[in-house]
């Protein structure tokens, strides 16, 4: 009996000699097989420098796979358990193809230590053959596998506990995803929807906001109530990536208003300076004991009307009645309050808006003091009498009568009139003219 992998072999040396076994009932049918795997070993094994205890182990176990008598060759399933031949892509490729055939406490020891085992092989070698192998069917509906494995496999390393890098998820991972979605049950479509929160934002934007956007408004309207909460919430993971404009198939505009409240903004930037001096108690009581300071302090204190006031009945005392009044302590807190409100209650209206500028008088300011021009200005009543005044002047003058009008002389009235008499001379002619 010649198997499909014997079939294959086109090199003479790999093909098992035909010879007769001592034993035929003992022959397996792939002990042709177990010739060519032997010879494998071996051409490998050629290419080795190193003598170390796996490299002897397996040129044991090529000598026993060539053996010329097929009955003496070692079987192919007993090599299963050998260290050398032995490792974890192999367990988990093993594993993963017969996964209906494992018990559950099978299942839960696979499951519980498969990711350790993958970190454990490079991330190339599980891109390209573990990847397909680890979305198949029956290991995505396995309940294990949701809780313990796709938490891990579904993200990249640089992003949480992912197994793959990055550029081997987007290159290897995401395609795989991307045909899962294409298949329409709803059990495998559950599971990917339980972790698109995990991948979603990895996929290419004209994929997600095109492809899988459809394929989740198409498990909107599904039947399944589990299926469709997982969609709704598929889709509100795609509206935080992608937006509401290009995720929702319904016009977007603004409706409701944004009433928080600001949040406060710290200043971050003060200096604290520990080189401020404060006064104690001990040195403002020396203060308010001092009688020429006090004295100028309450002075000071004094709103400008009060001062003004007594400055004018000073005047009026005569010199020799002099007043002395003994200093009185500082009141720091309530008269300064209480004389900032007389003052606001004696300002008048607009006055907070008036600027104050306080100039010293110079010597040349006193000398030139005299020079100043003294601009008076009248009020509009005034101007407006003056002006009446000036036409009644003028209406009294155009009343006058004619014997008493000045009359111009001929240079005057040259130019302006032409039929001016040049006999009437004077004002006695004009008078004879009128008697005639």
């Amino acid at each position: 009996m010649q198997s499909k992998f014997s079939a294959s072999v086109r090199l003479a040396e790999y093909l098992s000699p035909k010879k007769e076994s001592s034993n035929p009932t003992n022959i397996s049918s792939f002990s042709d097989d177990a010739y060519s795997f032997g010879k494998l070993i071996e051409f490998v094994l050629d290419s080795c420098d190193s003598e170390g205890e796996s490299i002897r182990s397996l040129r044991e176990i090529a000598v026993q796979l060539t053996n010329e008598d097929p009955a003496q060759r070692t079987q192919l399933s007993s090599l299963l358990g050998h260290p050398a031949l032995s490792n974890s892509l192999i367990q988990i490729i093993e594993f993963c193809n017969t996964i209906h055939l494992k018990t559950d406490d099978e299942k839960d020891e696979f499951f519980g230590a498969i990711v350790p085992r993958l970190r454990s092989i490079p991330a190339d070698v599980v891109a390209r053959r573990l990847c397909r192998l680890l979305l198949s069917r029956y290991v995505l509906l396995e309940a294990r596998s949701q809780a313990k494995l796709y938490p891990a496999l579904l993200v990249p390393a640089e992003d949480g506990d992912g197994i793959l890098p990055r550029s081997h998820f987007q290159h290897r991972m995401v395609p795989e995803i991307l045909r899962l979605f294409k298949v329409r049950e709803s059990a495998v479509r559950t599971v990917l929807l339980s972790h698109f929160h995990l991948y979603a934002r990895y996929i290419a934007h004209e994929r997600l906001v095109g492809f899988v956007t459809d394929e989740v408004f198409h498990g909107c309207h599904d039947s399944d109530n589990h299926l469709v909460a997982a969609s709704l919430r598929a889709l509100a993971i795609l509206v935080e990536i992608a937006g509401a404009d290009a995720v929702c198939p319904w016009p977007i505009s603004k409706i409701f208003a944004n009433g928080s409240p600001l949040h406060e903004h710290r200043i971050s930037n003060i200096v604290r300076d520990d080189n401020i001096k404060t006064w104690s108690d001990e040195e403002i009581a020396d203060w308010n004991n001092d009688p020429s300071w006090s004295a100028d302090w309450k002075a000071d204190d004094k709103p400008s009307y009060e001062l003004e006031s007594e400055a004018a009945t000073q005047s009026c005392e005569p010199e020799s009645e002099a007043v002395t009044q003994s200093p009185s302590p500082v009141k720091f807190p309530t008269s300064t309050l209480n004389t900032s409100s007389t003052l606001v209650s004696k300002k008048s209206i607009g006055s907070e808006f008036e600027i104050s500028v306080s100039t010293q008088r110079s010597l040349e300011d006193d000398l030139l003091a005299d020079l100043t021009p003294n601009i008076t200005t009248t009020s509009l009543i005034e101007q407006l009498s003056s002006l009446q005044n000036t036409v009644n002047a003028i209406s009294a003058a155009k009343k006058v009568p004619l014997k008493f009008a000045m009359v111009e002389t001929a240079e005057e009235a040259e130019g302006w009139e032409e039929n001016v008499d040049e006999n009437l001379t004077s004002i006695e002619d004009v008078g004879m003219k009128e008697v005639k």
